[in-house]
């Protein structure tokens, strides 16, 4: 499961926006505000999917991105679209170590 944190605090509506952005029209980003924590959904189709939970501690936020689906697609999920979910991350808000 691909993680990436960002040394800043990054909303919700921040997080889809800019996916959408950088993933573009091909993709569609759900937001669920409800819950332990704030989460989104990356669909490619039906069957490439990627699940997005944010965690904040006020002066950083990081992004834990897996693959969804069954067994078999969530394991070629991890490896496709949960990577380049995590990438566009990456490159919109920068990463830290």
């Amino acid at each position: 499961m691909p993680t990436v944190t960002v040394r800043r605090e990054i909303s919700l509506d921040q997080a889809a926006k800019s996916l959408q952005d950088q993933l573009g029209n091909r993709y569609h980003v759900t937001q669920h505000a409800g819950g332990a924590a704030p989460s989104l959904t990356v669909k490619h189709s039906a069957l490439s999917w990627a699940n997005v939970r944010l965690t904040g501690t006020g002066d950083a936020t990081t992004f834990h991105v897996h693959g969804g689906g069954l067994i078999v697609n969530r394991l070629i999920n991890e490896f496709g679209i949960s990577r380049r979910v995590a990438g566009a991350i990456e490159d919109e808000f920068g990463a830290s170590a």
